[in-house]
């Protein structure tokens, strides 16, 4: 029995080529059918977002359950082996385990450390449970991820340091101010890196919102989008001595607020703190604007730098998380392999309770038939303790070696010792249609 993953992310492949590996949820339909109806895939479970493509899967044969995966892709997404080659990556035992812990955790993505993907693996998690298409394996292969994930998130600080340019441009205001209640922000520009800081300072509580921008509309979109106000760019300089931050992302090929525009403002304002994120290139706004007396500027340069040096503290964290996937790993990997036991402990019980009831009833119908009812039961369950005791050391030596090299060999040898062929073949096709979880 093998646990194992085959897959693209954003190390390993280009934007195009992900994009075409999506699944959405009527491909994965799709794909959980076409694996059940291939008889050689167990249980699976698939990772679809914009940074990566993996399907987890538990086969007995990790060679045919590969050639499974790949020509559900073929069938399902209609990509061939031929154009994946070079860019799909496939692990099996403990580097798939590994692997599933090491994303799970945000070790694995494009921004080291992000917490959105935990919520991205619990959701492929429970589709595939809708699907029908995950059993004792993978689902405690995924409790065993999410463990993980929050001990990781919980023991390191690898959370702790921004590694996204508007983030970071709203944490250094953060540390100054303390609160944003009562501020109010202009926004000049209406794009993607505009929004960004605005949803950060938004989510600590910032809600008096401006927002002016060449294109009207699209000024007015954004202003909507957070309840906030649209101003006209010709008069933006009219609103500043009202402002307490402004993030400029415009995409002007000359300066748009110059060091006099600033100096004559801030008297207005009885030079009352300013912050100013400018985050164009090429900037928006006069560098000399920092030299005024209470102006606190961050432009790219610097934002940049407090990024590389966060980046390289949330390295650090990660490092200090190795020893907990390798932990957590092989936690998973000692109880994954107690899995392939539970079938010779079942076929072991069977036929020794087999056994049991056979002699107990002998007696009871030859030589105990005077007992009576209550005396009956005394004897039963006199059998059944019995059976248990000589039972129990067997049972539990069986399971510490499970994790052993040796597994296999003490497993035949109990086979054949206690004639447990049959029973064991028959505890396996129940397991695996629906029998004993």
């Amino acid at each position: 029995m093998q646990v194992l993953v085959l897959g693209i992310n954003h190390k390993t492949a280009a934007l195009k080529t992900r994009e075409k590996m999506a699944f959405a949820d009527k491909h994965k339909d799709q794909a959980y059918q076409c694996l059940a109806a291939s008889e050689v895939v167990k249980e699976s479970v698939i990772l679809s977002t914009c940074n990566r493509t993996e399907i987890y899967a538990r086969t007995e044969d990790a060679d045919a359950g590969r050639a499974a995966l790949i020509t559900m892709l073929e069938e399902v997404r209609g990509a061939t082996f031929e154009e994946l080659k070079n860019c799909i990556y496939y692990y099996s035992g403990c580097e798939a385990v590994t692997h599933l812990l090491r994303v799970t955790a945000g070790l694995d993505s494009m921004i080291l450390g992000e917490t959105q993907i935990q919520g991205q693996v619990r959701e492929a998690y429970e589709k595939a449970k809708q699907a029908g298409a995950v059993d004792k394996a993978l689902h405690g292969l995924f409790q065993q991820a999410a463990k993980c994930a929050k001990r990781v998130q919980n023991e390191t600080k690898i959370n702790h340091n921004s590694v996204s340019v508007s983030y970071v441009a709203v944490d250094m205001i953060k540390k100054e101010l303390g609160c944003f209640d009562d501020l109010t922000v202009l926004v000049i520009g209406a794009g993607k890196m505009s929004r960004l800081t605005l949803q950060h300072l938004h989510g600590l509580g910032v809600k008096d919102i401006r927002v002016t921008s060449r294109t009207y509309q699209r000024a007015k979109d954004l202003a909507h989008f957070f309840n906030g106000q649209t101003i006209d760019f010709s008069r933006k300089e009219e609103t500043l001595s009202a402002i307490d931050i402004i993030i400029s992302s415009t995409g002007a090929p000359h300066l748009i607020l110059r060091r006099e525009d600033l100096e004559q403002i801030m008297a207005r304002r009885n030079n009352r703190p300013l912050f100013v994120i400018d985050i164009a290139v090429p900037r928006d706004i006069d560098p000399a604007v920092g030299e005024l007396k209470n102006v606190y500027l961050f432009d790219m340069d610097s934002l940049q730098q407090a990024v590389a040096e966060n980046q390289q503290e949330r390295e650090k964290e990660a490092w200090a998380a190795k020893d907990m996937i390798v932990e957590e790993s092989e936690e998973f990997q000692a109880w994954f392999k107690t899995l392939s036991i539970a079938p010779v402990i079942k076929a072991l019980r069977e036929k020794a309770d087999a056994v049991r009831q056979a002699e107990t009833e002998r007696f009871i119908g030859s030589k105990l038939s005077q007992l009576s009812d209550r005396e009956k039961q005394v004897v039963e369950n006199m059998g059944k303790s019995i059976m248990n005791a000589i039972l129990k050391d067997p049972i539990l030596r069986m399971k510490s070696t499970a994790v052993r090299e040796s597994e296999d060999f003490h497993l035949e040898c109990l086979l054949y010792l206690f004639d447990l062929h049959q029973e064991f073949e028959s505890s396996k096709v129940e397991a695996e249609y629906g029998g004993d979880k």
